[in-house]
């Protein structure tokens, strides 16, 4: 058996393709395997803050994680801020905690220094981040209680002002 040669192309849009020549008995393979390390992926990260912050604060670590994905060349295609809800059990001594996701396009550099990030910050409780297959085109089951739940209240602000008037 004669011995596998990598070689590597480098080509427009930072996509790398591996071509490894392999040679069997009698005839030669050809196989062209996309690396994965160098590929934009889409990707969905959820992070909860710390709930003793202020909002100030808050929003500041909101636009860290987004900065550091754009400097590291990612696309952020979505975004949304639950805000403080209770944690399922304990975390570091948390019971509450502000969630915040993230859908983006970026290569698994960036997703690896995202999450670098995350386990230095102290405000980080916990993160989770899964490879999805496409874009949300509507707002998560969440996002859409916590509206629900806003325009509810702003009717119920809406008729105390009305009978308050009428009175």
């Amino acid at each position: 058996l004669l011995p596998i040669v990598n070689l590597f192309f480098i080509l427009t849009n930072n996509i790398k393709y591996k071509i490894k020549l392999a040679t069997s008995w009698n005839f030669t393979i050809f196989q062209v395997l996309i690396l994965n390390k160098f590929i934009m992926q889409l990707y969905e990260t959820i992070y909860i803050v710390k709930q003793d912050l202020d909002s100030a604060s808050i929003k500041a670590v909101e636009e860290k994680y987004e900065n550091l994905l754009k400097l590291k060349k990612a696309t952020i295609e979505y975004t949304e801020n639950w805000g403080l809800r209770n944690l399922a059990y304990k975390i570091k001594n948390y019971k509450k905690g502000y969630y915040f996701m993230l859908v983006f396009n970026s290569d698994i550099e960036a997703l690896n220094e995202l999450e670098r990030n995350f386990r230095i910050d102290e405000n980080i409780i916990r993160f989770l981040t899964t490879k999805i297959e496409n874009v949300p085109i509507e707002p998560s089951f969440i996002m859409k209680a916590k509206i629900e739940k806003e325009n509810s209240e702003s009717m119920l602000n809406e008729e105390k002002l009305v009978s308050n008037e009428g009175q």
